[in-house]
């Protein structure tokens, strides 16, 4: 007989013996059985297959394949619940891939102690799932223990510790103050990515930041001293890097870039705010490049007639001085530094409250507890009460720029600001939208030195305040 011997080490190691093991404890057997070794397939380091049933191991697909394809007649395992723990339904695959290469399944499966009928494989495949099901409550046991003591995860190096995952890697804790300092500031991921890369930072892995680095980064609890586990949070044994103050600063601010509805933007200033007037179409930044010896125009071109087009410096330019003039008197720059921190965090909560009594409502009339008439006047009120939350919500959120005045004007506090993030931030607290109209007139403007083809009268900047 051609056999074929199937190796499997379970992430968890416990129980679990070596791959060499059992590769030579299976040869021996393969000796005693008369059968001939044709294949060894040794599957990567992986837990049970439980969850799964071996579906998504591929040494395990390879398996099937191999009795369809008529490679091998037979499979030695060092135990049953090497080759699946998933029960019958783990089972199923590997007694069909048998059963259609015309084998007989009690002759196709053995372990050291001989062949498994396929009788006592049903017997051993309940037993090695109710074995999979106490190692999964044992290790989710283990996990919550070691949680509630505040112990670390295993895994990967965390960027700003070192190896045991406790002591603090000062030049790294460092970067993670600066990139918390920055996010809380207005800054925005790509923009803090950036910065780090220039610096010569890279991750654990050795690789450049990114902006979704920085934000899933910038999320755990870790660097605040929790260890958190299934929506727990407990005191961790390492230091915190970040403190209690900023931590929370920087959880509300996640949550406010999370609701705020500002258009994102990679490298221009309205891209989502500014309009055709002919078409009613948005304008999005595009380069242009007017003949091979000219060099490459920043523009904004409409999305939906494709005719009208602007140069973006110059509309940049344009819109910022009227945004500047707009906000620098005593009234209009005290929207810019807004003390609003306590009141978002209290409307999210009101927010969430009211959204839970607008589900809870749902329930009770699914249950019954209401009669149709009740639930739709109840509804009602409390979907009124939600939406002007939210409403008042989205005004507050709207008035919290990063723009720090510092004791100067608006206009220096611009200049200091270079993060397009917080500029845009500013732009849509008083700017509802650009309009842009078409025109002929092609005046030239001067601007530090630079000659524009720019008509502001073909310009209308509709004003939210």
């Amino acid at each position: 007989m051609r056999g074929v011997i199937y190796a499997r080490q379970s992430r968890t190691r416990e129980g679990s013996e070596s791959l060499d093991t059992q590769e030579d404890v299976c040869r021996q057997a393969a000796e005693r059985l008369g059968v001939e070794i044709v294949a060894v397939l040794v599957e990567p380091p992986s837990t049970s297959g439980y969850k799964h049933r071996g579906r998504n191991r591929p040494r395990f697909l390879e398996l099937l394949a191999g009795f369809r394809d008529g490679q091998w007649d037979m499979v030695i395992a060092y135990k049953t619940d090497r080759l699946s723990r998933g029960g019958g339904p783990g089972w199923a695959p590997l007694l069909e891939a048998i059963e259609s290469a015309g084998l007989n399944p009690d002759r196709a499966v053995a372990t050291p102690s001989g062949f498994v009928s396929e009788f006592e494989i049903g017997i051993r495949a309940s037993m090695d799932r109710e074995e999979s099901k106490k190692l999964s409550e044992r290790m989710t046991d283990i996990t919550a223990r070691a949680a509630a003591q505040g112990l670390p995860r295993g895994g990967r190096r965390p960027f700003g510790y070192e190896a045991d995952m406790v002591t603090i890697r000062e030049s790294e804790a460092a970067v993670v103050r600066l990139m918390a300092e920055l996010v809380i500031k207005g800054y925005g991921f790509n923009e803090v990515a950036k910065r780090l890369n220039e610096a010569g930072h890279t991750t654990t892995t050795g690789r450049p930041f990114i902006g979704v680095t920085v934000c899933n980064l910038l999320k755990k609890p870790r660097y605040a001293g929790i260890r958190s586990h299934n929506g727990t949070e407990h005191p961790a044994v390492w230091p915190a890097i970040l403190d209690a103050d900023t931590w929370e600063r920087l959880k509300l601010e996640l949550k406010v870039r999370s609701e705020r509805n500002v258009p994102k933007a990679r490298s221009y200033l309205l891209t989502g705010l500014v309009f055709c007037g002919a078409c009613n179409g948005k304008l999005n930044g595009s380069k242009k490049r007017d003949r091979p010896h000219k060099p490459v125009r920043r523009t904004y071109v409409c999305i939906g007639c494709r005719r009208l087009r602007r140069n973006a410096d110059a509309l940049d330019w344009w819109v910022t001085e009227q945004v500047l003039d707009r906000l620098d008197s005593p009234a209009m720059t005290a929207l810019l530094e807004p003390d609003n921190s306590g009141q978002i965090k209290e409307l999210l909560e009101m927010r969430d409250l009211r959204q839970a009594k607008l589900n809870a409502l749902v329930d009770d009339y699914a249950e019954g507890l209401l009669t149709r008439d009740e639930f739709v006047r109840a509804k009602a009120t409390a979907q009124a009460l939600l939406d002007d939350t939210q409403a008042a919500l989205d005004k507050v959120m709207r008035e919290a720029t990063g723009l720090k005045l510092e004791g100067g004007g608006v206009r220096q506090a611009w200049e200091k600001a270079d993060s397009l993030n917080v500029r845009r931030q500013i732009l849509a607290l008083v700017i509802k939208r650009v309009v842009v109209q078409p025109s002929l007139k092609k005046p030239i403007v001067v601007v530090d030195g630079r000659r524009w083809r720019f008509d502001k009268d073909a310009v209308d900047i509709e004003w939210l305040v």
